[in-house]
């Protein structure tokens, strides 16, 4: 439950929650999670809900390390990070898109996504 709804994961390739994967999967009738992790470099947080057709993400990652955050979302050109398009939000980096994510990196701090749930 806690990889798969809150979606807090390590990076196998580097140990020690240095690199950070936030990827949640909502799904069923669940419509909201909250997880947070006290790992050695620092807290780590992912918060989700589903209203009105939106997912909104709140997203702590510890200072001095890096992080995927995998959006679930319907359209990921309209994601976005405290009211920023994803594209020109300070400290975030868009890495690619798949079926069903818009696939961020980002560095330690705060964030808030917003994006479309559902099928592209």
């Amino acid at each position: 439950m806690f990889d798969t709804v809150a979606g807090i994961g390590m990076d196998l390739d580097q140990p020690g929650y240095k690199r950070i994967v936030i990827h949640p999967v909502p799904g069923g009738a669940l419509t909201w999670a909250q997880g947070c992790y006290d790992s050695i470099t620092g807290r780590i947080v992912s918060n989700w809900k589903i209203e009105n057709g939106k997912i909104v993400m709140d997203v702590t990652i510890p200072s001095n390390t890096t992080a995927t955050v995998y959006i679930p979302t319907a359209r990921p050109d309209g994601v976005t990070e405290s009211g920023l398009p994803v594209a020109t939000a300070t400290g975030v980096k868009v890495l690619r898109t798949n079926v069903t994510n818009l696939v961020l990196e980002v560095g330690g701090g705060t964030y808030r996504f917003i994006g479309d749930v559902g099928r592209r």
